[in-house]
């Protein structure tokens, strides 16, 4: 996987896909969501996984109250951005797609 797409951002269509296959009614929902099945999503590359990861924790630790759309939660996951933890969950992605190639090739 070209670490190129680890560093793409998500958008606003991306937020309703993972509302709709997730389910979240928290921030932490979400998250587990993403992590958990982050990487097995076909409309969702890893970046747009890390970068939703990164600012959906932000708005968790801002305390947020969590959207009831998606819209809104983009919205709002958005305006949290942290840009050193964008760059630390792009890091966490690369090795996880990195390690799960390794593992389909064994």
């Amino acid at each position: 996987m070209p670490a190129r797409k680890v560093y793409q951002d998500y958008e606003e269509e991306d937020v309703g896909d993972a509302f709709k296959r997730g389910q979240p009614s928290t921030w932490n929902d979400l998250i587990n969501f993403l992590e958990r099945d982050g990487l097995t999503e076909d409309r969702i590359t890893p970046g747009e996984v890390a970068h939703m990861i990164a600012d959906a924790k932000q708005a968790r630790k801002d305390n947020v109250p969590f959207p009831q759309s998606s819209v809104q939660t983009y919205r709002v996951m958005k305006s949290h951005r942290n840009p050193e933890l964008v760059r630390q969950e792009e890091q966490r992605w690369i090795e996880k797609a990195e390690s799960q190639q390794k593992e389909r090739r064994a």
